[in-house]
C-alpha cells in the first residue's frame, strides 16, 4: 500500500505524477484523470499553480473533517464525497475530494484508497471508463464506495440479528456497550449518506456542464443505492431500540420475580421468626418451657404456620 499514490491517466496511457512541476492544464487526450495523495498546503499549492484554485479548497481537502458539500468556482467545481471503512466494531469516515474542470477531473486524498487504487492497478481493463468520459470514473469512485457502505450497513444488520438472538434466547454474555457503538455507527452513516445524497442531487444539476447525458443514468442509480442504504439504516436503528427495550424489559421481569420470590420467603418466614423470638424471650417463667415436648411443638408450630402462609399465597395466585 503506498504512501503516494500520485498518477495522471487517459484512455490510453498511465503516467506517475512528477511532484517537482506543477499539474498540467490541458493533455494531448482531451478528457483525462489526475489522481493525487495530499500532502500539505505547500505542495498542494505548488501543484495548483496553474489552475487558479482558491485557498479555501486546499484547506477543505487537507482537512479529513471538512463537511460534505459541493462548491462551484469560476474555473471548476469542488465537492467532498464521504466513503465509510468498518473493522473491530469501528466505523472510520474518509473524504473524497473531487476537482472537476472542463477537461480534466482531479481526485485527491489524504492516503491510499482501495476504491482508486484497484481502478488505477487495473488500468488496462477500467481505461474503458475514461473512454466514455471523466465522469465515468467520478461515478466508478462513488458506486464502488456506495457499495462498500451498503455492506458495512448489511454487516451491522447481521451484528444487531445475533444480539436480539442473545436477547431472546436469555444469553448472560450481553455486551450492551457493543450495541450502542453499532448505533453510534449507523448514526454517522445516515448522517453521512444524507449528505452524500444532497452532493449527487447537486451534481445532477450542474450535469449539463460537466457531464454527458448518458452518465444522469448512472448517477441515479448511485442516488438510489444511497436511499437504500438510508432506508436500511433508519431499520437498523429501530431493530436496535426494539432489541434495548426488549432486553430492559426482560432483565425487569427477571428482577420482579427474583424480587417477588425473596418476598414470599420473607414473608413466610416472618411468623417462624416471631415464634422463635417470643420463646427466645429470656423470663424464668414461660409456658411450655420444662415441657419434655416443648422443642418439638414449638418447630412444629412454626412449619405449619409457614405451610399455611404458603397455601393462602397459592390461594392468592402471587406465585
Amino acid at each position: 500500500m503506498p504512501a503516494l499514490f500520485n498518477y495522471i491517466l487517459t484512455p490510453s496511457t498511465k503516467e506517475e505524477v512528477l511532484l517537482d512541476t506543477p499539474l498540467p492544464l490541458s493533455h494531448k487526450h482531451p478528457k483525462h484523470w489526475i489522481n493525487i495523495t495530499a500532502e500539505n498546503e505547500e505542495k498542494l499549492t505548488f501543484l495548483f499553480q496553474k489552475h487558479n484554485i482558491h485557498q479555501l479548497t486546499i484547506e477543505d481537502i487537507l482537512n479529513p473533517n471538512s463537511r460534505i458539500k459541493l462548491e462551484k468556482f469560476p474555473n471548476y467545481i469542488f465537492f467532498i464525497f464521504r466513503g465509510f471503512h468498518f473493522e473491530r466494531n469501528q466505523l472510520t469516515q474518509k473524504n473524497f475530494n473531487f476537482i472537476l474542470t472542463p477537461n480534466q477531473i482531479i481526485s485527491l486524498t489524504l492516503d491510499y484508497r482501495d476504491s482508486i487504487g484497484a481502478i488505477i492497478d487495473d488500468w488496462k481493463t477500467n481505461n474503458k471508463i475514461l473512454a466514455k468520459g471523466y465522469e465515468f470514473i467520478v461515478h466508478k469512485i462513488l458506486d464502488i464506495e456506495t457499495d462498500h457502505t451498503l455492506a458495512i450497513t448489511q454487516k451491522i444488520e447481521e451484528r444487531i440479528e445475533h444480539f436480539e438472538d442473545q436477547i431472546f434466547s436469555n444469553a448472560k454474555s450481553l455486551d450492551i456497550s457493543n450495541v450502542y457503538s453499532l448505533r453510534s455507527s449507523l448514526l454517522s452513516i445516515k448522517k453521512g449518506m444524507l449528505q452524500n445524497k444532497e452532493v449527487l442531487e447537486d451534481l445532477e444539476k450542474i450535469k449539463n456542464s460537466f457531464f454527458s447525458d448518458e452518465a444522469d443514468a448512472f448517477f441515479r442509480d448511485v442516488r438510489d443505492h444511497s436511499i437504500r442504504i438510508l432506508e436500511l439504516v433508519d431499520s437498523n436503528i429501530e431493530s436496535i431500540s426494539s432489541a434495548l427495550e426488549a432486553h430492559i424489559a426482560i432483565s425487569t421481569r427477571k428482577t420482579n420475580e427474583i424480587m417477588k420470590i425473596l418476598t414470599i420467603m420473607t414473608a413466610i418466614m416472618l411468623p417462624m421468626s416471631l415464634v422463635a423470638g417470643i420463646y427466645g424471650m429470656n423470663f424464668r417463667h414461660m409456658p411450655t418451657l420444662e415441657w419434655e415436648y416443648g422443642f418439638a411443638s414449638a418447630i412444629s408450630a412454626m412449619g405449619l404456620l409457614g405451610f399455611l402462609m404458603l397455601v393462602y399465597f397459592r390461594i392468592k395466585r402471587w406465585y
